[in-house]
């Protein structure tokens, strides 16, 4: 199992080393392992996967977190100071740097941030307070799912995300246990994939 990880951690190394077309991408990952571009719904899968090898003796550069770590603060929607500090302390991650925060992919930026040991950034700091003032409604969130994972996970020890958590998603609970999109992305996913987001979300809050 060792070698074998050591194998996938080395293609997601080598595709963070692909040459990027914009430098505010560099440091993160697309669809592809030759993809000249990167998103951050894409990337945080990546830095998780990174960090868990790490975490479990696989041979994982620090160089290459850090860089990570540099694109999540890039996609961080805010202006600088000349320090580089952000301004804005309530805001959040955008899909791509430069685009406005979504409630998915501050979720998964913020987890990001944390798992990296990155937790007491301006980047961190000011995306927890966006989240906890949110008000997230699963019809209008296109990726309300993939998003509650990572709030569940990121927001964890707070009382209200724990019980905000469970009140949302036990109510959509279908009668046969499952759930169910209610974007079009989502939908397209299937129900095994919203049932699985919801489960593993319900875990990350249970006492």
């Amino acid at each position: 199992l060792g070698e074998v990880t050591q194998q996938a951690v080395e293609l997601i190394l080598r595709a963070q080393r692909a040459r990027k077309s914009n430098p505010r991408h560099v440091g993160g990952w697309r669809y592809t392992p030759t993809s000249n571009d990167s998103d951050l719904s894409i990337s945080i899968w990546q830095i998780l996967a990174l960090v868990s090898a790490k975490n479990a003796g696989i041979n994982v550069p620090d160089h290459s977190i850090n860089l990570a770590v540099s694109y999540l603060k890039r996609s961080y929607f805010s202006g600088r100071n000349a320090r580089g500090i952000p301004i804005n302390m309530s805001s959040g991650f955008g899909y791509l740097p430069g685009q406005r925060p979504e409630y998915a992919m501050t979720a998964a930026g913020l987890l990001g941030l944390q798992e990296s040991k990155d937790e007491l950034s301006p980047e961190s700091k000011g995306s927890a307070n966006w989240l906890a003032q949110k008000e997230v409604n699963p019809k209008t969130e296109r990726w309300f799912y993939f998003g509650t994972y990572f709030y569940s996970k990121a927001m964890r020890g707070e009382e209200k995300t724990r019980q905000k958590t469970q009140e949302v998603l036990l109510r959509l609970q279908k009668d046969d246990g499952s759930w169910a999109g209610n974007s079009s992305p989502e939908r397209g996913a299937g129900r095994v994939y919203s049932t699985a987001m919801a489960l593993a979300s319900l875990n990350a809050v249970k006492r």
